[in-house]
Formats: C-alpha cells, sequence, structure tokens
C-alpha cells in the first residue's frame, strides 16, 4: 500500500526552475506517472495514423521505425506505458512497505532519463545501428530491478520479493524482443510482448489482491456499513489466482500446449472470479475511485476466460483475450492507480473528479471496442480500431490535463 510523505517544508517557499526539478524529481510518481499519460497517448496516435494511412491505401514514403508497426506498437504499450507506470508504483510504494530511502532528484532523474531514452531508440530503430535500440531501451529495466533490490534489501519479506521477479520478467520479455528484432530468435517479439504483457497482469493480480479489499473496506466504513458485509479474503482462492495467473504466462513462454495453457486460464478465470465476488465492488457504484479498481479486475477476469475458450473450445481468439489483458486490464488497472496515488501523495482527497470518471469509462469503451468490435461487425475493421483508440487518447488525454498541475507542484498543505 502507497502512504503519503510530505516535502520537506523548507522546500515550500522556494521558487524558479530548480525548486521545479526538486519538486518534480521528489518521488517516482511524478515523472513516471505523468510521462505514462503522455506517452499513452503519443504512442497509440502513431498507431491510429497507421491504420489510417493503410485504410486509405497510401504508404509512407520514409519510416522510422524498422520492425511491422503491429509489433512495434505493442512493445511500447508494453515496454514504455506499462514500465512507466510501473517503475512509478514500485518505486514510490517499496519505500512505504520497508522504510528504505526513496530514489529522488539525481538518481531518479538518471531513470527517467533512460526511460525517455528508450522512447526516442524505439522511434528510431531504423535510423540506427541494430543493437542500438536495445542497449538504450534495454538500460531502464534493471537499473529499476537493481533500485527496487536495494529497497527491498532493507526489510527483506518474501511477499515483496515478487516485484524483483517481476522486474526480471519483464526484462527478459523485452531482450527477447529485441533478439527477435535481430533476427536471433524467431518469432521473439511477439513472445517478448506476450511475456511482458502476462508480467503486468500477474504484477496487477498481487496489487489488485492487497490494494482493492482494503481500499474498498475504508470506503465502507466510511458510510457506517457493518463489518460482516465487509469484504472477505479466501486464502485457497488467493493462492489459486497467484499460483494459476502466472502459470498461464509461463507456459505460454515454453512453448506448451494449447490445452495445457487453455486450462491454466480456465482455473486463473474461475479462482480469479470468485476472488472478485468477494469484494463487495457493488456496494462502491457511488464511489468511482474504488469501483475503477474492481472494473480493472472485472477485466482479468475476462481475459482468462477469453483465453480459456479460444485456447480450450476455439471459441475467439487469443488477440480478443490480448487486448482484455493490454487495453482492458492493463489499461484500467494502471489508470486507477495512478489516479488514486497521485491524488493521495499529494495532499488531495481521494475524490475522482468528472474529468477522470469519463476516463475510467473510455478506457472500458475502447476495450470493448477492440475486443468485440472487430467480430461483430468486420467490414467496419478498421473504423472500429480508429475509434477505439480514439477513445484511449482521450481516457489518457483527460489524465494528463488533470493531472499534470497535480504532478508538477509541491505537495498540496492542508489547512486546519
Amino acid at each position: 500500500m502507497i502512504v503519503d510523505r510530505t516535502l520537506n517544508p523548507r522546500d515550500h517557499g522556494s521558487s524558479g526552475p530548480r525548486f521545479w526539478a526538486s519538486t518534480f524529481f521528489s518521488h517516482a510518481f511524478r515523472p513516471f506517472f505523468l510521462a505514462a499519460g503522455i506517452y499513452a497517448v503519443l504512442a497509440l496516435a502513431a498507431w491510429l495514423a497507421w491504420i489510417a494511412i493503410h485504410a486509405a491505401g497510401a504508404m509512407p514514403g520514409f519510416m522510422t521505425v524498422a520492425e511491422p508497426l503491429h509489433l512495434w506498437h505493442a512493445h511500447e504499450m508494453v515496454f514504455g506505458f506499462g514500465a512507466a507506470a510501473a517503475g512509478g508504483f514500485l518505486l514510490t510504494a517499496i519505500p512505504n512497505w520497508t522504510g528504505a530511502q526513496r530514489s529522488r532528484c539525481l538518481g531518479l532523474s538518471a531513470m527517467f532519463a533512460l526511460w525517455c531514452a528508450g522512447r526516442i531508440a524505439m522511434w528510431t530503430t531504423a535510423l540506427l545501428p541494430p543493437a542500438m535500440p536495445l542497449l538504450l531501451d534495454l538500460a531502464f529495466l534493471p537499473v529499476l530491478g537493481f533500485a527496487a533490490a536495494r529497497q527491498l534489501a532493507v526489510q527483506p519479506a518474501i511477499r515483496n520479493l515478487i516485484f524483483f521477479a517481476l522486474v526480471i520478467s519483464l526484462t527478459i520479455g523485452n531482450f527477447e524482443y529485441h533478439l527477435g528484432r535481430m533476427d536471433v530468435i524467431e518469432h521473439g517479439m511477439r513472445q517478448g510482448v506476450q511475456l511482458g504483457l502476462g508480467t503486468l497482469i500477474v504484477m496487477i493480480v498481487v496489487i489488485g489482491g492487497r490494494v482493492i479489499p482494503g481500499f474498498t473496506t475504508n470506503a465502507l466504513r466510511r458510510r457506517g456499513v457493518d463489518d460482516a458485509r465487509m469484504p472477505v479474503h479466501r486464502a485457497p482462492v488467493d493462492m489459486a489466482c497467484l499460483i494459476f495467473s502466472p502459470a498461464v504466462f509461463i507456459f505460454q513462454a515454453l512453448g506448451l500446449g494449447e490445452q495445457v495453457i487453455g486450462l491454466a486460464a480456465l482455473g486463473a478465470a474461475l479462482a480469479s472470479a470468485l476472488r472478485l465476488s468477494g469484494w463487495r465492488g457493488f456496494a462502491t457504484l457511488d464511489d468511482p475511485i474504488v469501483w475503477v479498481l474492481h472494473l480493472g479486475y472485472a477485466w482479468i477476469v475476462l481475459g482468462f476466460s477469453l483465453l480459456a475458450l479460444a485456447l480450450l473450445f476455439e471459441v475467439g481468439s487469443q488477440v480478443t483475450a490480448l487486448h482484455a489483458f493490454g487495453t482492458g486490464a492493463a489499461g484500467t488497472m494502471i489508470l486507477a492507480i495512478m489516479t488514486r496515488a497521485s491524488l493521495g501523495h499529494t495532499g488531495h482527497a481521494l475524490v475522482a473528479s468528472s474529468p477522470v470518471v469519463a476516463a475510467y469509462v473510455l478506457v472500458s469503451v475502447a476495450a470493448l471496442l477492440r475486443c468485440f468490435g472487430p467480430g461483430a461487425a468486420p467490414q467496419f475493421y478498421n473504423e472500429i480500431m480508429l475509434a477505439a483508440g480514439m477513445a484511449w487518447i482521450a481516457a489518457f488525454s483527460l489524465f494528463t490535463l488533470v493531472f499534470a498541475p497535480i504532478l508538477v507542484r509541491p505537495r498540496m498543505q492542508r489547512t486546519s
């Protein structure tokens, strides 16, 4: 759980660029959450431009990206947007779990520069020597893992060490993508993105199990709800989620048969549905900043269900499941965590404004269109893709517009 920490009171009387930088790089959530919001818009806009050009039957005269655009798009949503959000969360949360000194100022700005360098490299792969994008893009995640490991070592706990393992898994997936891009590993780009997305989903499963019941309990208690109607923890169900969910993506990475992966996905879907059913999500429908967490986890249930149907019964497709995970689950949960953590850490009330609620809805609209639109109306494939992309862009544009002023300014001082 992320806990608020105030800035140095002496800082609040300062001004100027130097103070702005010291504020912006005082906590990891500030630069990385803002970057995630902006990049969610930019990367998707580039992908929509390609779809529009393709739909018009045209072809750009010059491309700065060497690899197939659909794989580049998938990579940037996972290892660009997703990695920024994960870095902001972990580097903020782990010091609060362990009491370690947080990354800030010079160290944090250096890590942020590495993430930025990776994005520049991935937008210019056609202009760089083949190994250069690998070196620049891969640099951020190992450094993030090292910083997380140092902070975790202050107060080691097995339940927290999983996050170090997940950063390693993200690094492996990114490395595999680049080896595929360089024709070292056949299908490496696709497999690397799948491993990266799977890692983000497992991270959400772990984090969701910690924060969703707690935040829901707090919200219900503020309303005076009886303790008997609070969210419940079922240890066997939680354990099943933590076993089946990573198993799905590990089995995919190992290239096991579709039946084996499908059965693991079915187990993950059932366990996740049982877990979610005990969290009392319908009791929070009047509190958007809480119900959005339940909505994000519901997309995980749907993702595993769609994957099981595709692999076991040949109903639907794995691509639909992947977008339920990526657009629905990851998009919604990242937006939910970024809004809540940004408000809490900057001294604002934990209340989602109307534009933020609209952003929550738009992400699910984007996911629904992307997952089910092409199958329902294949003759309008390009139009549906553009509509889904515009809904995503609108959602994260709203996040950026609302939270940019919050993230670059000092923590709000409450008056008694």
